[in-house]
């Protein structure tokens, strides 16, 4: 990566398409400064501040500067040392000292070289992005016989129909193992140009950051493109209608390789392989059109599929194509953080540049990606597929082969036995292990776990099982007239297993679970009783997760073994402890780190456990928001009407008294509050006992006369299309009645993510602190690792910390835009600790009151919104 001599100034002016407000400029003039000394940046900033467009400009702005003085300290140096050298030479036909000038001359001959190299390659770089563009405009004007060359070339051969069910042929293991889907590093003949990864948590969130890019200057001359996975942007029917993302993958790695080999061959084989089951949407030669499409005129997920379909052209594969050539590459921070997931999708990290909005989860998140989980049943199924798969290949497969799926059927056997309780009575529900616990107790810790999880990847094992399974369970039924054929002994050991399966279902039926093992049992066999393999969505991918988890260092994650004594069920887990290691890479892989959000005090765990190899790097920004101090009237409330102090912990927030005292709160709140409240409940079994509670007492029918009454969902409910009808209809009862309010639960669907805009969010109740459940034995393992390896009270500190920010989240639905305006309640006698209140966003504690009566409270409410009404 080439560096220039000299650092820019920071600049001042950044295309940003309005007026910028104060905060605005002060972020983008740091990112500016984080981004050219290569730091490491964590910077608040309060949803509705305009935080991603302002971190976009700044970067782009930076990126933009970077690249003029690359090219202008690149063309002086070579200027520079051409005379230099011309000067040493005619010094050496002078000097007596020709040697010590003849070896300087040399060192400056073989830098010019490597500098002239570079030289040739921003040229030709340049030149190939101007003919992009010259193609592209020439292909814009003649689209019409474009899509007319599309059509024709289609007819040279078809996707083949019916590909759920692979052919005998494809489910065998290969001889040679390839690595068809792994992104190979090599050298490079491009110019070495810095990339920007701008990730946030969604793919909406994304685009909406793409829409807003397209409204700046920089939307005519960026070159932008979005990455997701194949979910998004497949537009093949045979691998969009399966359901798994893994699946997905695969069938699709199978088919472009089909298709790669009928780009290829000559026109005496074309109708050969017209019958192959390819992918008639991958086609090399054309496939530059759309990436191209896709770098000139900036696009999202949703119109590069658009102009996939349009131009019958694989969205997926053109966007990887235009990463390489793309300035600002646009994708979910999943994509980014998972190392595998990084290296398939050919993200290159080395010189970037990484900004990470939306990051107040990051440490969660993280560990989510690498932690992963098993269940006695699907080691049982997978045991039964693997067992079937060997036996009806065992004489085709080579030994390299039969001893690594030798190796996984004993690993499976070992994990079954080590789930399984004993028995006696005397073991508890749930034990607690170290990965080399795992592997000694199982007796295989002399297999390479790493290499065993490779051979499968590099073989797609996993879709092949799948498609052993699926064909043995589709094959033709025997017919009742003709003499029975002899089983296999696949067949009987599946029978076998069949036969000790209906008979735990027998000892079991009036048992709670007797869905679930009803379940099993329509799997494992079919109406005639003829057996067959277990078929679910995947038996080896997570069970090729666990085993990849047991090659993690055993002090970054804990292995819990849970199971029912009683039904034989239970579950392996993985938990990783240590998201730092994961993060590492991508510390020292890019060139500076942005992390970005608007809530994300406190920030000692992230600078403690992803940046502590770092500090110096490290400089942190917090800024207030765009709206003035009295546009914000928030309350620590620590007393309720009657002078009852409140405190909604787990013990006390039951108490019918505690109840009837948050019910009297929310009747005064609802009658000096304007259009809608939003009461976010520690949780949804409290929501419930409140609710029933306020019923019994009459309370919802005191508030529903002044405020329609509306309650988040739990569950599976709480999902799709049944939350937007809910806001719809909560929107249109404060727009026609005048008034509405909204129970919702910290944490649940409605406390992230959704604008509670101007009059959907007048009043904003927070009731006690929600701590999560802290004898959870995940939360339990995680606070007693923080308080090894950091110190002692980080446990407790990280704890406090996942309260505060959930606290912080649902605060933050309340002012979104500078002429919003709402009231904050904070019910809870332990929000009056100072050590509290500085976890809350500075533009909250900066006018925080705690009034000692709640009379107090309603009085400065009802003034409050007299003001802003007059």
């Amino acid at each position: 990566m080439f560096s220039p001599r000299t650092k820019l100034k920071t600049a001042t002016e950044f295309d940003f398409p309005y007026q910028p407000y104060n905060i605005q400029q002060q972020l983008m003039e740091a990112l500016f400064d984080v981004l050219e000394h290569k730091k490491i940046g964590i910077f608040e900033s309060p949803t509705g501040t305009g935080k991603s467009l302002t971190l976009t400009c700044a970067a782009l702005r930076w990126l933009e500067s970077h690249e003029n003085l690359v090219r202008q300290d690149l063309l002086a140096r070579i200027t520079e040392i051409e005379n230099s050298i011309q000067r040493l030479n005619e010094e050496s036909n002078k000097s007596v000292d020709w040697i010590s000038i003849q070896y300087e001359g040399a060192q400056q001959r073989k830098e010019l070289c490597e500098l002239r190299k570079l030289g040739e390659l921003l040229q030709k770089e340049e030149e190939r992005l101007q003919e992009m563009r010259e193609r592209h405009t020439l292909l814009r004007k003649n689209s019409k016989h474009l899509k007319q060359t599309h059509s024709s070339s289609l007819s040279t051969f078809d996707e083949a129909k019916s590909a759920d069910v692979l052919d005998e042929d494809e489910v065998l293991l290969d001889d040679i193992i390839q690595d068809d889907e792994e992104v190979q590093e090599q050298e490079s003949n491009d110019f070495p140009s810095v990339q920007i990864y701008f990730c946030s948590r969604t793919h909406s969130q994304l685009s909406q950051v793409v829409r807003e890019i397209k409204k700046t200057a920089y939307g005519k001359r960026i070159r932008c493109v979005s990455l997701a996975s194949r979910q998004q942007l497949c537009i093949n029917p045979q691998v969009r209608k399966l359901t798994n993302v893994a699946l997905m993958n695969e069938r699709c790695t199978d088919m472009t390789k089909n298709s790669d080999k009928i780009n290829t061959v000559s026109n005496a084989k074309m109708q050969k392989l017209s019958g192959t089951k390819g992918c008639s949407f991958k086609r090399v030669q054309m496939l530059h059109q759309l990436s191209d499409a896709a770098l000139v005129d900036i696009t999202d997920i949703e119109d590069l599929v658009n102009e996939g379909k349009s131009t019958h052209l694989c969205p997926y594969y053109a966007a990887r194509a235009a990463a390489k050539d793309a300035q600002i590459i646009m994708l979910p921070y999943q994509m980014l953080l998972h190392h595998r997931t990084r290296v398939q999708s050919g993200i290159n990290l080395r010189g970037a540049v990484v900004i990470i909005d939306e990051a107040h989860n990051l440490l969660d998140t993280i560990s989510q990606l690498y932690s992963c989980e098993i269940s006695l049943q699907q080691l049982t199924i997978l045991q039964q597929q693997m067992t079937g798969y060997k036996m009806k290949f065992v004489k085709r497969f080579n030994t390299s082969n039969l001893l690594r799926i030798n190796q996984l059927i004993f690993v499976v056997k070992r994990l079954i036995k080590l789930i399984k309780p004993n028995g006696d009575g005397t073991n508890s529900n749930r034990r607690t292990l170290r990965t080399y616990d795992v592997t000694s107790e199982g007796e295989f810790f002399n297999i390479n776990l790493k290499e065993l999880v490779q051979f499968c990847e590099n073989n797609r094992l996993a879709q092949k099982l799948q498609g052993f399974a699926q064909r043995q369970n589709q094959e033709p039924q025997p017919s009742e007239n003709k003499p029975p054929v002899k089983n296999s002994a696949a067949l009987d050991i599946l029978k076998k297993l069949q036969q000790e399966h209906a008979e735990r279902q027998s000892k079991s039926q009036k048992r709670q679970n007797k869905t679930k093992e009803e379940d099993l049992k329509d799997n494992v066999v079919n109406d005639s009783n003829k057996p067959r393999i277990p078929v679910s969505v995947s038996t080896l991918r997570p069970f090729l997760s666990f085993i990849d988890s047991l090659t993690e260092s055993a002090d970054d994650g804990r292995v819990f073994i849970d199971y029912d004594a009683n039904a034989k069920s239970g579950t392996l887990k993985y938990l990783l402890l240590n998201p730092g290691n994961h993060f590492e890479t991508i510390i020292n892989e890019a060139r500076a780190i942005v992390i970005a959000g608007g809530t994300m005090q406190p920030t000692t765990e992230l600078t403690e456990q992803l940046f502590n190899k770092c500090p110096t790097r490290v400089q942190q920004y917090f800024y207030d928001h765009v709206v003035s101090s009295d546009a914000v009237l928030p309350f620590v409330v620590a007393n309720g009407p009657t002078g009852r102090q409140l405190c909604f912990n787990f013990t006390q927030r039951g108490n019918q008294d505690m109840m009837t005292e948050l019910g009297m709160i929310l009747q005064n709140i609802c009658n000096v509050v304007p259009a809608g409240v939003v009461c976010f409940l520690p949780s949804y079994e409290y929501l419930d006992e409140v609710y029933a509670h306020f019923e019994r007492n009459k309370v919802l029918a005191s508030i529903s006369q002044k405020k329609c009454i509306f309650r988040e969902p739990r569950g599976t409910a709480a999902v799709g299309h049944t939350v937007e009808q809910l806001l719809v209809d909560y929107s249109n009862a404060i727009k026609e009645k005048h008034g509405a309010l909204l129970f919702s639960v910290v944490g649940g669907k409605l406390s992230e993510g959704l604008n509670f805009a101007d009059d959907l969010g007048r009043g904003v109740i927070v009731v006690g602190m929600p701590y999560p459940n802290r004898h959870s034995p995940e939360l339990q393992e995680r606070m007693k690792y923080l308080d090894i390896t950091l110190k002692p009270g980080a446990g407790n500190e990280y704890y406090e910390n996942l309260c505060m920010k959930a606290v912080n989240q649902c605060i933050g639905r309340s002012v979104r835009h500078i002429r919003d305006y709402a009231c904050v309640y904070l019910l809870d006698e332990r929000y009056s600790s100072e050590r509290i209140q500085k976890k809350l966003p500075h533009w909250i504690s900066r006018c925080l009151q705690t009034p000692s009566k709640f009379g107090l409270v309603q009085a400065a409410t009802a003034k409050f919104f007299k003001t802003k009404s007059s």
